[in-house]
């Protein structure tokens, strides 16, 4: 949508441009150059705030995604000063790339909510976002370079994030490998803290496993691979890990509660006859198989014994789908809260400027009300003045406070705000006038 188009139908946002690219525009590498860390971001801001064509900004940059929202002082210009400021340093030919896209104004400001919400995520719902959109908000503002409508707009894009993860379901349900581990473990043992885990293979997909795990509690962990050197480098990177051989790994599985496998190979780790021994030596405690290796690595005849749990990278891909297609169906609902934000970000911006208007209804108000008492007063007895005076002021207070509060409440169009004016003859000029 283009700026004009957006004029039209949406004068109620206040002047907004967002330039930036994400991976449904550029490529990992491309992605990978433009990305600011958090310690690069408020320098950043401050070159791009010495343009004069920018009043306030914002810089969001994760590894999916590089973008700028900004309120200018010069729409025609903006746009240019943005890309100079912070993308050509990084790609010098990145707009003749046809790699940014632009917004304006209310698809800005949608596109902002959506962002926070997880609706433009590459995973739908992911909880990343979120706080990514916090933490953008809060450098721009410790540099000083959001006012207070950039402020408030990041902060109603972030309700409306925190509000969607809330009130929907478009961030539950495991939509990954490493948390789909953690899900099905949930619905077996009652506490990830009491669980023995053991990981077959030290590779990409175990540390994820293991990463998912930790976070959710998980402290008894083993790890076996072929080669020592990648195990003990696993080790390394999570505390408290045992190292393992991978030939100890059936007789591991008497003390394992949850075993994950993504180790390469042909031949099966597991065998039905390994895990059947095991079990004889667990007294009935259940055991959560997951295989993730292909080919397999544990086999597939060992679902069949008593107590075992046994998954594969099949059904943890269906798993996926279902959880997925779940998220998909939350989408209306995140989006009418995006649309209830979204709105009360548009009241309280209309109050803006509905305010003067207030000031000047009740200062015009304050000016009739003390003529009148001034000329009343030599009417009334001295011990009576104060009385008048009180009497007064209540009086223009509640014949105010009606429609005071509907000027800051409602969205106003300019003209309605004229009307008033018109109609209660507010120009300031006369109140001057008449003190």
């Amino acid at each position: 949508m283009t700026r004009r188009e957006t004029d039209a139908a949406h004068r109620q946002t206040p002047p907004l441009i967002l330039v930036g690219t994400d991976f449904h525009r550029a490529g990992l590498e491309l992605r990978g150059r433009l990305a600011y860390g958090h310690d690069e971001v408020p320098e950043a801001l401050v070159h791009l705030l010495a343009r004069e064509e920018v009043a306030e900004a914002c810089l969001l940059s994760t590894c999916n995604r590089t973008e700028v929202y900004a309120l200018p002082r010069d729409e025609e210009g903006a746009y240019q000063a943005v890309v100079e400021a912070i993308f050509h340093p990084r790609v010098p030919d990145i707009d003749r790339r046809g790699r940014l896209y632009v917004h304006w104004h209310e698809a800005a400001a949608l596109h902002l909510f959506a962002v926070s919400s997880g609706l433009e995520s590459m995973v739908l719902g992911e909880p990343e976002i979120l706080g990514q959109v916090k933490q953008a908000a809060a450098i721009a503002d410790d540099v000083g370079a959001s006012g207070t409508v950039l402020r408030r707009l990041l902060a109603s894009a972030v309700t409306a994030g925190r509000r969607a993860r809330q009130e929907t379901d478009v961030a539950t349900g495991a939509v990954s490998f490493g948390y789909c581990v953690v899900e099905l473990a949930r619905n077996i043992f009652s506490h990830l803290e009491d669980c023995r885990i053991l990981l077959i293979g030290a590779g990409e997909m175990a540390e994820q496993v293991a990463r998912n795990l930790r976070e959710r509690g998980a402290r008894a962990l083993s790890v076996a691979n072929r080669g020592s050197e990648r195990a003990e480098a696993f080790r390394l990177r999570f505390d408290d890990v045992t190292v393992l051989p991978l030939d100890a790994v059936p007789a591991a599985i008497a003390e394992t509660d949850l075993v994950v496998s993504s180790i390469g190979g042909e031949e099966p780790v597991l065998e039905v006859a390994d895990v059947r021994r095991a079990m004889a030596r667990r007294t009935g405690r259940p055991l959560l198989a997951v295989d993730l290796g292909v080919p397999r690595n544990i086999d597939p005849k060992v679902r069949s014994l008593e107590n075992v749990f046994l998954h594969d990278i099949d059904s943890m891909e269906a798993l996926i789908a279902r959880n997925l297609e779940r998220r998909r169906e939350e989408v209306p609902r995140v989006e009418k809260i995006i649309e209830q934000e979204l709105g009360r970000f548009h009241g309280w911006h209309q109050s803006l400027g509905a305010e003067p208007l207030v000031a000047d209804l009740q200062r015009r108000a304050e000016i009739i009300r003390k003529g009148e008492v001034e000329a009343a007063l030599e009417r009334f007895p001295p011990e009576t003045h104060r009385h008048l005076e009180q009497l007064t002021r209540s009086l223009v207070r509640k014949l105010l406070h009606h429609p005071s509060t509907r000027l800051r409440r409602e969205q106003q169009p300019v003209a309605h705000l004229e009307l008033v004016r018109e109609l209660f003859q507010l120009d300031p000029r006369d109140d001057e006038d008449q003190r």
